[in-house]
């Protein structure tokens, strides 16, 4: 899970938002500058995070050399005292964190370890400047503890900390058209301020000497020679520390485990060294068969150190993704109880395991699958006891995995017993996170589960009793409209056009009661990546649920269109931060207005998006060029000369996809990065653009860009298992529609009736099929879900190019979005991406889910299909006959 959207559960126990509209409104200690000074001339503000202090006569530059002073909770206080007033009596603009919320998270265990520990910011004008400030800070402060900023240069022994970096946030976006932090090279030219998790200035800044002295002195980049273990492999980092595999001087193999000192904070109060010694006290009281083995601890330079038996195997969580049969679409029933099997071995054994924990008084506090390893003989060890605690302690978990951590804040014995009875429930249906969000999901889950695997009742019953959580007799105080969206989900019904309306229907109830005009950041809550963007795009903001409701035909609030105009109305459409793109900015939400007939609005933003210069967007369809493409394309057909703009853009994804290194051939396995492939930021969206010119100009170099770009995403593809072709990266297989191979599926089937020879791409098909076709989902999103997998297999059945299996799947995931379905106030609501809060949006939420079953209806229910085209905006041709091939094969004929 990124740990990026755990901060953004802490101001909202239904939604993603900010995290510090929570610590805003529960701020307890608050922290100010010294009072013994003047600051009547001072200039200061509040951004929510941080607090800005700035001498009113002082002018900055853009970017250089700062400070940063790190502290713990403890001396917080008195170290922004005093360097507040040195500030003050040197006219240095500085920032600090306001209160003691903000300091703790961001020294928090899941905090940015490359970032993490920065209290206050000082802001040197030049390099007499920024040395004269560490001398004088130094004499200060010079030695008070505080935790180690892992991108800058310790001065002397710290809290000080130096980096070269930008002064004020710019933004720029890098080569695949990401928004980035950047600074200025000396051509001018906007690059990446990279914060890594070590020290490393632009390479054209010159280190000035008296750095340069501190940097030797520290023997940065050399490896202690006296260490003692050689560490092989990085095994985890996180911001307390680092878990690595290492061999002894004899040779054997071991697990070290570092904690750094005042970092990785939890809510009690421990860093990570003190939670590491704690750790070390439970292990060496539980030894045993099923808890990892102590062999010692050390400290070194400051860093505790807990060295643990080397365990082969892999963990849990691993081993069900490697066995779990619904994963694959070629599993047989005998799959199913053969795993079934393996997983009630575990569970048994996890009994046993915490059986002799809890009788010793202790229990484990953390409990999920990456803490338990299994073995090569099918054997269980727990690792990670840095959260035990005596089984008496009854107070609630300070932290714990989402989906494993019981949300009314019982504590000791009965906390334990609710995490072990979600790891049994996760190892045949791991959606545990949706019982935070809706504890009636307990039973669709393990009613899920029974039918799945033929797990007996009296086992079910000792799962329900673990989680304790309420029943359906709790429905008795809620409204009838309450009741009826349970009543919804436990039938959910698909199987008559009005039997779909319905559910949708009660999907349009809960967004909305969700929708909140006031913001002006966002209408609709949804993914985090709307703080990052904005709140109106199609793919995470107003103009994608407006877009849904629309498709579905219902009703939308007339202030939708209100806030819409209001929120893209200041836009400036040359910014550098603007987004601009299909699914992230105004080409989307002027798509949208000319839907609505909105022409004055559309009209606007298009003459916007004409004068901008096309090269500065990325090659994603998501935000970039392609997406824009395809926008003047829907556009040309009311003015014919927009299709000049057009080809420009085409013209330079030409020009860049030749210009990409060429794939090596003896690479028998090609990958991307993570989340860059597929139809959404992969090269398959240059291609569906390139189709669509094609199919509008006859210009056969489109249809050979079409092609070249689509190969070039094919290559990243690889074959699983199963026989499923899925996008390959590196460390994942990824099926679905924006970064996985669904989306690649669905420019190939566009692609074929232009053929001569499609056979080749027949083969990939069958493959990708497959992949869409697997029974269990993660997610219900569009982008990176059930959702998606559905408009795919619609899309082939649509054209003709399903096939009996591909049609039932198609059945299935529609049925089981049901799993996902969540009671929300007196309607239905489907979480997000990761599955710990709801989300309205279109690309992870429900809005997208509206639309995949407006799919599933026009295909089962509506001959006419009238709309099939615009559910997945510009991403469907127009409406075209079922495809015929010449000499056409067998689906099956060339796979593999």
């Amino acid at each position: 899970m990124d740990p990026t959207y755990l901060r953004f559960t802490a101001a909202d126990p239904v939604f993603y938002d900010i995290p510090t509209l929570h610590r805003t409104a529960r701020r307890t200690v608050r922290y100010h500058p010294a009072d013994g000074q003047a600051w009547a001339g001072w200039e200061h503000h509040d951004d929510g995070f941080w607090s800005f202090w700035r001498p009113a006569d002082r002018q900055l530059p853009d970017q250089g050399w700062k400070i940063h002073v790190t502290t713990t909770p403890a001396d917080a206080a008195r170290v922004l005292r005093l360097v507040s007033a040195y500030c003050h009596d040197h006219s240095l603009p500085f920032k600090h964190l306001p209160g003691l919320d903000e300091l703790r998270a961001a020294n928090a265990k899941d905090a940015d370890r490359a970032a993490s520990g920065k209290f206050i910011t000082i802001y040197p004008g030049d390099v007499a400047e920024l040395q004269s400030a560490l001398n004088g800070l130094d004499a200060l402060i010079g030695g008070t503890p505080g935790p180690y900023v892992l991108s800058d240069l310790r001065w002397k022994d710290g809290p000080l900390f130096v980096r070269y970096g930008s002064f004020v946030r710019t933004i720029a976006r890098d080569p695949d058209g990401r928004q980035i932090l950047a600074v200025r090279n000396p051509d001018g030219a906007l690059v990446e301020d990279r914060r890594g998790a070590g020290f490393a200035p632009p390479p054209w800044v010159e280190l000035p000497g008296f750095l340069s002295e501190q940097l030797d002195a520290l023997g940065a980049g050399t490896a202690p020679a006296d260490f003692g273990y050689q560490i092989t492999r990085v095994l985890h980092y996180s911001n307390a520390g680092g878990v690595y595999q290492a061999t002894t001087p004899t040779g054997d193999p071991v697990v070290l485990k570092e904690a750094r000192p005042h970092a990785g904070l939890t809510p009690d109060g421990r860093d990570a060294r003190d939670r590491l010694i704690d750790e070390e006290s439970r292990l060496r009281a539980l030894a045993g068969p099923t808890v990892v083995a102590v062999r010692e601890s050390f400290d070194f330079h400051g860093h505790r150190f807990l060295v643990l038996d080397h365990v082969d195997g892999a963990n849990l969580g691993a081993e069900i993704v490697a066995r779990c049969p619904a994963i694959r679409a070629t599993a047989a029933p005998a799959d199913y109880l053969e795993y079934r099997q393996w997983a009630l071995g575990i569970a048994a054994q996890l009994d046993e395991a915490f059986g002799r924990i809890h009788a010793a008084g202790y229990v484990h506090g953390d409990l999920h699958p990456n803490n338990v390893l299994v073995a090569p003989d099918g054997s269980i060890v727990l690792l990670d006891f840095e959260m035990a605690r005596s089984a008496s302690d009854d107070a609630a978990a300070v932290i714990g995995a989402p989906g494993f951590v019981a949300l009314d804040g019982r504590g000791g014995l009965a906390a334990d017993r609710y995490a072990l009875a979600c790891l049994k429930l996760f190892l045949f249906f791991p959606l545990t996170p949706l019982l935070g969000l809706d504890p009636l999901k307990a039973d669709d889950l393990l009613d899920a589960a029974r039918d799945a695997y033929a797990l007996d009742e009296t086992w079910l019953a000792g799962v329900r009793a673990g989680l304790a959580l309420p029943g359906r007799d709790s429905l008795g105080s809620r409204s009838r409209l309450a009741r009826a969206a349970d009543t919804a989900i436990r039938s959910w019904s698909v199987g008559s056009e009005d039997a779909v309306l319905a559910l949708q229907v009660m999907i349009g109830r809960s967004l909305g009661a969700s929708a909140d005009f006031s913001r002006a950041d966002r209408a609709w809550p949804g993914d985090i990546r709307q703080f990052a963007e904005n709140g109106y795009g199609l793919a995470h903001g107003a103009a994608g649920v407006i877009h849904a409701l629309d498709a579905c035909s219902l009703d939308i609030d007339p202030q939708a269109f209100d806030w819409l105009a209001d929120a893209t109305g200041f836009a400036d459409g040359t910014s550098e931060a603007q987004q601009l793109g299909l699914y992230d900015g105004l080409a989307g939400v002027a798509w949208l207005h000319r839907q609505h007939s909105r022409d004055r609005q559309a009209d606007e933003l298009l003459n916007r998006l004409r004068a901008i210069d096309p090269s500065r967007l990325g090659s994603d369809l998501y935000g970039g060029m392609p997406g824009l493409g395809l926008y003047l394309l829907a556009e040309a057909e009311r003015d014919p000369a927009l299709e000049t703009d057009a080809v420009q853009i085409a013209t330079i994804l030409r020009a860049r996809h030749d210009a990409r290194p060429r794939l090596d051939p003896g690479d028998a396995a090609p990958t991307v990065r993570t989340g860059r492939g597929g139809l959404m930021w992969g090269p398959s969206g240059t291609a569906l653009f390139a189709l669509r010119l094609y199919e509008r100009t006859g210009d056969r170099a489109h249809l050979r860009l079409a092609v070249d770009a689509l190969d070039r995403d094919l290559a990243s593809c690889a074959v699983a298992g199963d026989g499923s072709l899925q996008v390959n990266e590196g460390w994942r297989l990824m099926p679905y529609l924006a970064t996985g191979s669904a989306g690649i599926g669905l420019v190939i089937a566009g692609l074929l009736p232009h053929l001569g020879d499609p056979h080749r791409y027949l083969a990939a098909l069958d493959g990708i099929r497959a992949a869409a076709s697997t029974p269990f989902v993660i997610e219900p999103g569009l982008f990176h879900g059930r959702a998606g997998l559905i408009h795919f297999l619609a899309y082939l059945a649509r054209t003709g190019l399903g096939t009996a299996a591909s049609d039932a799947a198609l059945l299935a995931h529609v049925e089981a979005l049901k799993i996902h379905a969540v009671r929300h106030r007196t309607g239905i609501a489907f979480p997000g991406q990761g599955l710990l809060r709801l989300s309205c949006d279109f690309a992870t939420g429900s809005a997208g889910v509206l639309t995949a079953l407006q799919a599933h209806g026009l295909l089962a229910h509506d001959e006419s299909r009238d709309g099939w085209d615009t559910l997945l905006p510009l991403l469907l041709p127009a409406p075209a006959s079922r495809l015929v091939l010449t000499n056409p094969r067998p689906p099956h004929e060339e796979r593999g």
